[in-house]
């Protein structure tokens, strides 16, 4: 179960924290098998002009790492878009590649609830894959747990 099921007032409470203190956050949800995998996604980087991140790592630890460089970087005025070459984030063999998340609703809830208007469509996402661990992954179902 993920912090915001588990304890809602106490993850608010962080996840508010957060963005007060650095402008941005990442909330964690637990899967439930390979139908309803982990992932994370940020909160906040919508405020800056920018589309929120995912990625899905049954490794709260790694995705957060994996989020991490690129939410800073928005806050320092870096824009990312689908495509975009990360290597910079990602060098080889680890790359990595954002494409176009197509409904941010299904997912990011937390961040369309703080920061989607009423009456407007939902933040406009991108998610982040990185293909040399979504591989470690499939051989080793158990990494990173």
């Amino acid at each position: 179960m993920c912090d915001v099921c588990a304890t809602p007032r106490r993850a608010s409470r962080s996840l508010e924290d957060n963005l007060r203190t650095y402008g941005w956050a990442i909330q964690y949800v637990d899967g439930a098998g390979h139908r309803a995998p982990a992932y994370a996604f940020t909160v906040g980087l919508s405020c800056y002009g920018h589309p929120e991140l995912i990625v899905f790592d049954p490794d709260p630890a790694t995705a957060y790492l994996s989020l991490k460089p690129l939410a800073w970087a928005v806050l320092e005025g870096a824009t990312f878009e689908e495509g975009d070459d990360l290597a910079a984030f990602f060098p080889p063999p680890d790359n990595a590649e954002l494409l176009t998340f197509p409904d941010s609703a299904t997912h990011l809830h937390a961040a369309n609830a703080l920061f989607r208007a009423p009456g407007r469509p939902p933040l406009p996402a991108l998610q982040l894959l990185r293909p040399a661990r979504l591989q470690l992954q499939l051989l080793h179902p158990l990494a990173g747990r």
